[in-house]
This record gives C-alpha cells, structure tokens and sequence, in this order.
C-alpha cells in the first residue's frame, strides 16, 4: 500500500507540481488586486457627467411606456444627455429630454471615450468591433458586441463602450492587465480559449482541484507514515529521507495540511455539490417594499420646483445617478451624489417624493417583522439589530465600492434549513440571506480559503503577515515538488536515450 501511495503521489505531483506553484504565486497578487480588471462603481460614476436636471422633459412613466419596458429605470447619462435607462427584458434608452428611443446610429463612441477619459480626440484609437469574447470581456459576454478604443495617455488605456447603451462597460490599461497575468488569470485559470467554453472550463478546475486533493491527501499520508516518532529529540533522525527530499518533507509536515485546505475551498468555489446550492427560506424579495413600485409616483421630476428643491436640499452638489424606489410603502429617490465623508467617494441618499425630504431616520424593523407574519414566510425563531458585522455578513472598507451597509435587521428562522435573512435599515431591503449549509460552505470555504475567521480579518497587516507566511509555505513546498518531478523526468528521459 506504501509503495502505491509513493507510485500515486510521485506521478501525480509530475503533473501539477507546477499548477500549484502558479496557484500559489499568483494568491500574492489576487489578495490585493482581487481579480480581473473591471470598471468599479466609483470608476464609472467618476468618469459620468452630473445630471442635468433642467434638460429632464420625460416622465419614468412615459419612457416606460414609449419602451413597452417591465423593469424600473436608473435616470443617468447618456451622451451628455439625461436618459432612462430599463435593464432586463425589453431592456433599452430612452432620452429623457426628447423621449426619443437610443439606437446604435445615433451613438458616437468616440465621444463616449473623450467624455468619460477626459482624453482630446487626436488621442482616441478605434481598435474595432469586439464580436467575439477576448481576454477581458470575458465578464462582459452578455454585453457584446462592443466598440473597443485604445487613448494614447501614456499608460496603455484601452475603453469598451456598449453600443446598447451608450456607455463605457470596462477600461483598462497596462498596470491592470499586467497585474491580470500575474494574478486572477492563472490562479483562476481565466485563460480566454478556455473560458469561451464555461463548461469546460469548470470541469477543469473542478478534475484539478480533485487530483490536486488526492496528490495532498497521499502527500501527508506518507509523510506522517515515514516519520520515526522514537527519535523525536533528533531532528537529523526523524525525518527518513535526506537531501532535498527532506525539505520537501517538512515543508509538507508544515504547510501541507493549509495548502490541502486551500486547495479544497477552492474546489468550493466552483459548487460541485448540491448541498452548497441549497436555498433556505424562500420568498419574494420586494416583499418589504411594501407594494409594487409605481412610476406615476415620480411624475413631478420634470417639475421645476422639485429641481429646485432637490438643488436646495443638496447644496447645488451634483447628482450622478436617480434610482426610482418603494420602500415600506413610500416611494423615494435613491439619488447618487459624491461625497468627502464616504470611504469610496459617493453615497446614496433617499429624497422622500411625497414630503420632499431627505431620509434621515432608519426604516422600521418592526415593519418587516410584520410582513413576514402576514404573509406566513417562516416562524421567526429570533431577531436583533447588528450594529457591527457579524460572522456571516462582513466586507471590508474599499475606495472602488461602498461596502456592505450597516445596521442591519438580522432574522433566524425556524424551518427546516434554519435560514437567517439580513435587512438593511437603511433602505428597508433584504441585502444577504443565509441557511445552516450557507454557513458551513462560509467557514469551509471563505473562511479556508480567505482566512478571515473573526474580527482578526480586517486587521491589516496582522492578515496579510499570516497569510503571506502560508502563501510562501504553500508555494516552497510546490517549487521543491516541481524540482524533484522535474529532475526524475530529466533522469528518465537519459536513460531512454542511448
């Protein structure tokens, strides 16, 4: 059975010694750019103009109308005019100063770009029409095709623009796809002509991380095996093996069990099991909106006096972005506007449309306590207000996007799967929801795999030193893997050759 055990682990460590000493160099770079180059939320409504609320003519209900759309709309931008914009089915634009329907001939990407880079025209490249997904559209396949131009600044920016909707989806430039290669695209094996194919894709990984679970599991088996636990007091005895064969004993003996965790959580990642997609309590999510949202509601936003009032009420700040809301029966405007005081440079402030207030006060908890008795959802076995984060809805403070909003309305069911829900009282809307097997995939696989047990996580730089110190552990055990593999293979081949 040993000798199995060496025959597996040795032939299967061949063939992914080197994955995993990717894996592990690239988590130095992951942990702190995150993944692939995106437009963040504060990216994209710094590059948006400010509202112009004068030139508003159109009704949410009219371009509702005009559209035959069955979503709500975001009032925004749109070649430096106010538009609405519907996501969904019968998604679209529709001009909010002549209520004219935006269509690809109308759109000059060119002049998208110089408006969201700031960037002169002599400097914008038309690189053409992105049919097909390419290395970073790869989150972006429902959105092709897309314009895509390159702004000679100095710094490699590349810009997509939609032609759908008249807006910038992505911008990168040298640093991000540098910092890309390195990173999210092979730790995550985002390598384009693979990804095309999701399926196979996943499957990939998913075999990898189960080959790569067996090569570990086999790993420590033998290590603990070959250990003289009698000559414990004699470091130079315990260790059977001699030469680089015993570093990579102890690198195992130290850092094999953390890299068969991260390996495993990984695994995780991807959901190969039914148990990890399983749903709790189930129920429709504007169940605390108090009743379906109506436009008709917002028919005063072309009202000059209501733009003055907004004007007034914002100290002339600049509105980037109007979401049109029902919440626990009132319907407000979710306007979005910058500010000093917010970690990542704009917040959302809810103008009641009936008072022509501002929001100050937080939304009744005992409101969504009540709809939830009403309409039978489950037997609400508890329920608290969380001022702070708790194990199971946490984030981190970040420039590119707000964090997760607190306080909360946390409520533990009592049904089968003992699901919790989690209520921001700051708008009144669901904003997590969890259930017994939701928290133990959270500890198996976030808490293995991002280490963030206890408050301890969003200590900096106590996890990063931790977690530095096991990449390091986890990648010097697979580079001695990958050198010992590589040399049997270099001493075999010499033998076949005459």
């Amino acid at each position: 059975m040993r000798i199995f055990f060496i025959l597996l682990h040795r032939y299967l460590g061949m063939a992914l010694a080197l994955v995993f000493v990717i894996w592990f160099a690239s988590g130095f770079t992951i942990i702190y750019t995150g993944g692939m180059p995106e437009l963040s939320p504060r990216e994209r409504l710094a590059g948006l103009p400010d509202l112009d609320l004068e030139s508003i003519k159109l009704t949410p209900w009219e371009a509702q109308r005009i559209l035959s759309a069955s979503s709500e709309p975001t009032l925004t931008t749109v070649m430096g005019r106010p538009a609405y914009q519907f996501y969904g089915g019968y998604g679209g634009v529709v001009f909010a100063d002549q209520g004219n329907v935006l269509t690809q001939s109308m759109i000059s990407s060119r002049q998208i770009v110089a408006e969201f880079t700031g960037a002169p025209g002599n400097l914008i490249e038309r690189v053409g029409s992105i049919e097909e997904l390419d290395q970073w559209t790869i989150a972006l396949r429902e959105e092709l095709p897309l314009e895509k131009f390159r702004v000679n600044d100095g710094n490699g920016t590349e810009v997509y623009v939609s032609p759908k909707w008249g807006k910038v989806l992505l911008l990168t430039d040298t640093k991000d796809r540098f910092l890309a290669w390195v990173g999210a695209i092979p730790h995550w094996l985002y390598f384009v002509d693979l990804r095309k194919n999701i399926g196979l894709w996943a499957k990939v990984v998913v075999w990898i991380s189960y080959l790569g679970l067996t090569l570990l599991s086999f790993g420590l088996i033998l290590v603990f095996n070959r250990l003289r636990l009698t000559k414990l007091f004699s470091r130079s005895k315990v260790i059977f093996y001699e030469g680089v064969l015993r570093w990579h004993v102890l690198t195992g003996l130290f850092f094999g069990v953390f890299t068969l965790a991260w390996v495993f959580s990984g695994l995780l990642s991807m959901e190969p099991y039914a148990w990890n997609r399983a749903e709790g309590v189930s129920f429709d999510r504007t169940l605390f909106q108090g009743g379906q949202l109506e436009l008709a509601h917002f028919d005063a936003i072309n009202d000059a006096t209501l733009q003055q009032d907004l004007r007034q009420v914002f100290k002339n700040t600049p509105i980037k972005e109007i979401e049109f809301r029902r919440l626990q029966g009132n319907h407000f405007l979710n306007l979005v506007v910058p500010s000093l005081e917010s970690t990542w440079g704009f917040d959302n402030q809810l103008f009641d449309i009936e008072s022509y207030q501002v929001k100050k006060d937080f939304f009744s908890a005992d409101f969504v306590r009540q709809q939830i008795e009403e309409h039978k959802i489950a037997t609400i076995l508890s329920s608290e207000i969380l001022q702070e984060y708790d194990n199971y809805y946490y984030s981190r403070s970040t420039a590119r996007a707000p964090s997760l909003p607190l306080p909360v309305l946390r409520i533990d069911f009592k049904d089968e799967m003992s699901s919790s829900i989690y209520v921001d009282l700051n708008t009144g809307e669901l904003v997590h929801q969890t259930n017994r097997l939701g928290r133990v995939e959270r500890w198996l696989y976030k808490g293995l795999h991002s280490l963030d047990f206890g408050p301890w996580y969003a200590k900096r730089p106590l996890w990063d030193i931790v977690v530095i110190i096991l990449l390091t552990g986890g990648l010097l055990l697979s580079l001695i893997g990958t050198y010992i593999g590589m040399k049997r293979i270099y001493l075999s081949t010499r033998k076949l050759i005459p």
